[in-house]
């Protein structure tokens, strides 16, 4: 058995394996020859953690059994580690507790290399630190929003989610598998040991001044682990109300309902829509010294300078209903709640918007007329709803034709009027073709389509009769209100989007 009081460890030894790693795994770097690394185990290693310790330094390991106490004595000599904080339900799981001791686990990008066009070509060569690296590297060149990595019986897919669509680029093999998901697992400060229970971790990314924050997601699935990594950059975040989509006069019109001293305001559709950005978008819009602006998210996606946010943590009680009335007592003049999902929630932001605050937030509802039936059937009484609402957006996002390859393509008569266009054949209409520029997608970057509904005091007087959402659709389109569809088609006519996209993401 080894004296770990006469190990003396080398600077450049003890960097090989991340602190987190080290305790994690309960391995210790003791000595490097050549290209073997000798590691301290308290017991007979398995050769699943070899191979995780090999692939994660890129080294041939040399294992040593050194015992409970001689590996509790290192731990506590170089990481200031004491034995008690080695137990599985002590070792550091909080990456904000770590990243003063390990600037490492801060990615770096910064003098990467790019693979231009058609996807990720090359991304399987190297170590699983490399490699890792590597897929992150490419994702946030390709402005990816999400990287998933799922293994299968007999191979692994990796897809990478562009303007809302996924793309495969690259099937690692199932030896590679393994190591690259207990890298990034490490660098997210999960615990790599743990391979059944789902667990979330963070990881940041420094691209040369641009820092990004990566959620990491965990997910025990038949044949291993799925990561999906969720990227959150910032530099990409549109904060500009001009160029989120919006018709001019609709954007009028939005302009001056967020403006107003209270009422409520609502953004609609599916989760991945865009609701939050447009909602960013707003708060940015209006945030000055004078009013105070406050934030109820779950989770906060991006940090608003100005403006107070908070999060919610269910497990302790801090829902969305009970930070709502936490906040009221913070002298707010606007508020966004993140999402209402409750009857409780909704009463309450009801009342708030009733009594002098102006209240934002997001309903999951196909429309626009569809949120006022919504919140109906959450219990609150049609007459506070109609009282209180002032305007519903509902959006999706389109993907918009790549502007150095788009080609115009002929007209389908007979499908354009299946769908609500006939007559329309004589117009331009343009698709995707695919260049160097765009990584031969065809489209590249997005663009929303707004249906706005405002209520005005025949549409509340409606509302307070129990009117339906067709009925309530019908009477706002009488009034000029224009639907996703239409909103969605002035765009394929400009030539911003393709008939495909408007087709995928809107009803007639």
């Amino acid at each position: 058995m080894a004296d770990a009081g006469s190990i003396n460890i080398l600077p450049d030894v003890l960097a090989l394996i991340p602190r987190s790693a080290a305790v994690g795994l309960r391995a210790f770097p003791l000595d490097l020859e050549g290209n073997v690394l000798t590691v301290g185990f308290p017991a007979e290693p398995d050769r699943a953690m070899i191979s995780d310790i090999a692939f994660l330094t890129g080294k041939k390991i040399r294992a040593r059994v050194v015992g409970e106490e001689k590996i509790s004595d290192l731990f506590s000599q170089y990481y200031n580690v004491a034995s008690a904080d080695l137990t599985p339900e002590k070792r550091p799981q909080n990456r904000e507790s770590m990243q003063a001791a390990e600037p490492d686990n801060v990615l770096r990008m910064d003098g990467r290399e790019s693979t231009p066009g058609g996807g990720a070509p090359g991304l399987e060569s190297g170590s699983a630190v490399a490699l890792a690296d590597r897929i992150i590297a490419e994702a946030i060149r390709m402005k990816a929003s999400d990287i998933h990595i799922e293994p299968y019986e007999k191979n692994t897919r990796v897809r990478y989610r562009i303007d809302g669509t996924l793309h495969e680029v690259m099937r690692p093999s199932l030896e590679r598998t393994k190591p690259l998901i207990s890298r990034l697992k490490i660098m997210a400060d999960l615990d790599i040991a743990e391979k059944r229970r789902p667990q979330d971790g963070r990881i940041r990314v420094q691209d040369g001044d641009i820092t990004i924050d990566i959620r990491v997601s965990s997910l025990a699935t038949d044949f291993g682990e799925k990561i999906v990594l969720r990227i959150l950059d910032k530099s990409q975040l549109q904060l500009d109300l001009n160029k989120l989509g919006f018709e001019e006069e609709h954007l009028a019109l939005f302009r001056k309902e967020i403006r107003i001293p209270y009422g409520m305001i609502l953004v609609t559709g599916p989760t991945g829509s865009g609701k939050t950005t447009t909602l960013y978008a707003a708060l940015n819009e209006i945030n000055r010294p004078e009013i105070n602006i406050t934030t109820i998210e779950d989770p906060i996606e991006y940090n608003l300078q100005g403006i107070n946010q908070t999060h919610v943590h269910s497990e302790i009680g801090v829902t969305f209903a009970a930070a709502l009335r936490s906040i009221l007592r913070q002298d707010p003049n606007v508020i966004m709640v993140g999402e209402i999902r409750d009857t409780e929630t909704a009463e309450i932001a009801i009342r708030a918007a009733l009594t002098g605050h102006l209240v934002l937030s997001t309903l999951h509802t196909n429309d626009a007329p569809s949120a006022v039936t919504r919140l109906i059937d959450m219990g609150v009484e049609p007459f506070l709803v109609a009282s209180s609402v002032k305007m519903i957006l509902a959006q999706r996002l389109l993907r918009k034709l790549c502007g150095n390859c788009k080609q115009r393509v002929p007209p389908d008569e007979g499908f354009l009027a299946e769908i609500g266009l006939k007559g329309s054949g004589d117009r331009p209409l343009f698709g995707a073709k695919g260049c160097r520029e765009c990584d031969n997608f065809g489209y590249r970057g997005r663009t929303a389509a707004f249906e706005v509904l405002v209520v005005h005091d025949d549409l509340a007087e409606m509302i307070t009769r129990g009117a339906t959402a067709s009925q309530l659709r019908e009477a706002a389109r009488r009034k000029g209100m224009l639907t996703l569809r239409d909103a969605a088609m002035k765009k394929v006519f400009r030539g911003e989007t393709s008939l495909d996209e408007v087709i995928r993401e809107t009803l007639v």
